[in-house]
């Protein structure tokens, strides 16, 4: 049995494109079209199909609130979105969505057919240029429930970072207009939160964790 997809995208001439490209694979069949989102849905939920080429922007709900739908109504869909966009709004929408791949037209057209048979088997997908902001994403993430985890304030790793750059008692002092006193007691309060003996401890911790 073919891996049956539908194609959803505003744009004929490259609907066409795609049609013709994924025509030369045996193991592909197109088995509906759709220009805008409510007949994408449409057509889903008529062909049943087993992936969803689906585009960012078309007329009607974005291609981020058709994803949502699909993966919440036809969870057995594979949904890539293919388009131009590679802004973080839609990058990270798509995957907060549930697609099973975010990829760029841009990318070599023989990879297409690849991506398909990979989100069918059920693989996720990310372009490659995408990639380095993704994993930026989950780290910052990841730093910033450490961050709660240890009680540290966003105050707490700016004094980190300075003493992290060498900065005296002084330097940290002019900077937040406090007392050298302020400072060392804070220091002391930084390093009981990260279970540090000490100030150089403290900093060795915060940068071994991420956190500066």
């Amino acid at each position: 049995m073919p891996i049956r997809v539908l194609l959803a995208d505003d744009h004929a001439i490259f609907r066409r494109g795609v049609h013709s490209l994924l025509a030369e694979y045996p193991d592909i069949e197109i088995v509906g079209e759709a220009e805008n989102s409510p007949a994408t849905l449409r057509q889903v939920a008529e062909h049943n199909p087993d992936v969803v080429l689906l585009d960012v922007q078309m007329e009607g709900a974005s291609g981020v609130e058709v994803a949502r739908t699909l993966r919440q109504n036809h969870p057995h869909v594979g949904v890539i979105i293919l388009t131009t966009f590679d802004n973080d709004e839609y990058l990270f929408g798509a995957i907060q969505a549930g697609a099973h791949a975010y990829v760029l037209k841009d990318i070599a057209l023989q990879t297409l057919p690849e991506t398909i048979r990979a989100v069918w088997r059920g693989e996720r997908l990310i372009s490659t240029q995408l990639i380095g902001r993704v994993l930026q994403q989950f780290q910052d993430l990841a730093n910033e429930r450490v961050r709660r985890d240890t009680g540290l304030s966003p105050e707490d790793l700016d004094i980190l970072r300075m003493a992290a750059e060498g900065a005296t008692n002084q330097e940290i002092a002019n900077r937040f207009f406090w007392s050298e006193v302020t400072v060392k007691k804070r220091m002391q309060e930084i390093s009981q939160k990260l279970g540090a003996a000490n100030r150089v401890q403290a900093v060795a911790i915060a940068i071994r964790r991420g956190l500066i």
